[in-house]
C-alpha cells in the first residue's frame, strides 16, 4: 500500500495524483518524502525477473518496476503522490477511462484510488480485479526466473484405463455445498449452525470449522495459517495427505470466502469440488503429497493466496510444489453445453499443467469442451508471480454463459447444474491422479 500523508489542499491542487513524467510532488510540502517514479510496462514473457507486480497477458506480461524495463512493447512511467494508492485493474475494461485512471498498458488499467476509499467502491463495481502496487520487489533467479518451475514428467496414470475408478458423486457435491452455502444447517462442535455467508469474520470462522471437520473425517492433517496483509488479516486452511516422496507436493486449491453472500458458486463450488477430489483419493497410495488449500480473502485482492505463496517462497518450499490446480467456480452451466476453462495464459510451464487437465477431460469422455480464456482474477495468479506452474479450472465464466448471480445475493444452489459440476470435478480428479500416483 502506498504511503499516505495529510497535505494542504493548495499543495494537493498543485500536484497531479500521477504524472506520466518523473517529477517529485514533494515541493508542496517540504517535509514529505520525495515521490517515487515507477514504470508499468508490457513485456515479453519471462524477460523481467525483478518487479513489484507481474500480471499475465496471453502473449506477455505487465510488470511494475522501479527502473525502466528494457525492450518493453509499451511503457508508462508514473509518479505517485501521498494522498492516493496506485492499483492495477483487470477487466474486461470499458473503452472510456475508469475513475482516476492514469494509464492503460497491455490491457491493464492503472488507477489512483483516493486514501480511505475501497478500490471496488471507487470503481463502482466488484467485477474488476484490482491489485495495489506492491512495496517489496520479487527477485527471481535461475530457471524459475526464466521458464518457471520445472513441470513433473508425466507418469503412468493409475486410472487411465477406466474413468470410473475416480468416482465423483453428484449427491455428495450437492449435500456438502448446501451445507457450505447455508441452504441447510450443519452441526459444528456440537452446535447447530447455518453458514449464511462467508464474507464476515464470523462467517469465515464457521467455514474454517466446517473445513476442518470435513478433512479430518477423511484422515487428512489440517492446519490453519494466519497472515496479515496491510490492515487486513485472514486465515488459510490446508489439508495434507502425504506421499512417498516428501519433497514434492501437488496443491489443489479454492477460496472459501464470499462477497457476504451464500457464495454457492463463487466459490463454494470450487471448495466442495476440492473436497470431493480429496475424498476420491483418500485411500490411494500417493507417490507425492496432496495438499488441499482453502484460501481466505480472494474477493478482496487474492490476499490469502498471495500470503501463502509468499510464505512458501520465504521458507524455501515453493520449489517443492509441482503445480497448482485452482478450482474457481465449477457448478454453473445453464445451457448444459459442457464448456469450461483451463486458464494458464502461457505462463512458464503452466500450459503443460493445463494440457494435463484437458487430456483427462477427453480421456474420461465427460462431454466437456474447453474454451480459451486468460485472466489473473483468481488465486492461481499468486503462484505465477513466483514462476510456479498453476492453472485455474472454471466453468465458462468468460464465454457466453456467465452466472447472472455472480457476486449477488442470488448466488445460491438453486442456480447450479449438479451433473456438470460432477463432470468438471471428475476431470480435475483424473488430472490430479495422473500427477499423484505412479
Amino acid at each position: 500500500m502506498a504511503t499516505r500523508r495529510n497535505r494542504s489542499s493548495a499543495a494537493a491542487a498543485g500536484c497531479a495524483v500521477f504524472a506520466l513524467i518523473s517529477a517529485s510532488c514533494a515541493s508542496g510540502d517540504p517535509g514529505a518524502p520525495a515521490a517515487e517514479t515507477i514504470h508499468v510496462s508490457h513485456v515479453e514473457k519471462d524477460t523481467v525477473s525483478t518487479f513489484l507486480n507481474r500480471l499475465a497477458t496471453e502473449t506477455g506480461q505487465v510488470v511494475v518496476t522501479r527502473a525502466a524495463a528494457p525492450g518493453a512493447w509499451q511503457s508508462a512511467p508514473l509518479t505517485q503522490d501521498h494522498e492516493s494508492s496506485l492499483h492495477l485493474v483487470e477487466g474486461p475494461l470499458p473503452a472510456a477511462p475508469l475513475p482516476g485512471e492514469r494509464a492503460r498498458v497491455g490491457g491493464i488499467a492503472v488507477v489512483a484510488v483516493p486514501a480511505g476509499r475501497e478500490p471496488h467502491d471507487w470503481l463502482g463495481s466488484h467485477r474488476y480485479h484490482t491489485e495495489p502496487i506492491a512495496e517489496t520487489e520479487v527477485v527471481l533467479s535461475g530457471a524459475r526466473g526464466r521458464q518457471g518451475a520445472p513441470a513433473p514428467a508425466r507418469k503412468r496414470a493409475a486410472f487411465e484405463g477406466d474413468a470410473a475408478d475416480v468416482r465423483i458423486d453428484a449427491g455428495f457435491l450437492e449435500a456438502r455445498l448446501k451445507e457450505l452455502s447455508g441452504a441447510v444447517p450443519v452441526t459444528l462442535g456440537g452446535r447447530r449452525v447455518t453458514l449464511r455467508e462467508r464474507g464476515s469474520e464470523s462467517g469465515r470462522s464457521l467455514a474454517r470449522a466446517w473445513l476442518r471437520q470435513q478433512y479430518e473425517a477423511l484422515g487428512f492433517t489440517v492446519q490453519e495459517h494466519p497472515y496479515r496483509s496491510g490492515w487486513s488479516q485472514g486465515v488459510n486452511v490446508t489439508a495434507d495427505k502425504p506421499g512417498a516422496d516428501p519433497s514434492r507436493v501437488l496443491i489443489l486449491s479454492a477460496h472459501y470466502d464470499s462477497v457476504s453472500n451464500a457464495g454457492a458458486d463463487d466459490d463454494g463450488s470450487g471448495v466442495v469440488s476440492s473436497l470431493a477430489i480429496a475424498r476420491a483419493l483418500k485411500d490411494a497410495r500417493l507417490s507425492i503429497g496432496l495438499r488441499v488449500v482453502a484460501f481466505d480473502q480472494e474477493e478482496t485482492g487474492l490476499l490469502g493466496s498471495k500470503a501463502y505463496a509468499s510464505m512458501l517462497e520465504r521458507n524455501g518450499q515453493l520449489d517443492q510444489v509441482v503445480g497448482v490446480l485452482d478450482l474457481e467456480m465449477t457448478g454453473y452451466d445453464s445451457n448444459d453445453d459442457g464448456r469450461y476453462h483451463v486458464i494458464h495464459c502461457n505462463e512458464n510451464t503452466s500450459s503443460e499443467l493445463g494440457a494435463l487437465v484437458e487430456a483427462a477431460a477427453t480421456r474420461g469422455e465427460l462431454g466437456l469442451i474447453r474454451v480459451d480464456a486468460c485472466t489473473n482474477r483468481s488465486d492461481h495468479a499468486a503462484f505465477w508471480r513466483y514462476g510456479t506452474p498453476s492453472v485455474a479450472v472454471s466453468q465458462n465464466f468468460f464465454g457466453d454463459d456467465g452466472n447472472p448471480c455472480y457476486h449477488a445475493r442470488c448466488d445460491t444452489v438453486a442456480q447450479l447444474n449438479w451433473d456438470y459440476m460432477r463432470r468438471l470435478t471428475q476431470a480435475v480428479a483424473l488430472a490430479a491422479a495422473d500427477l499423484l500416483i505412479e
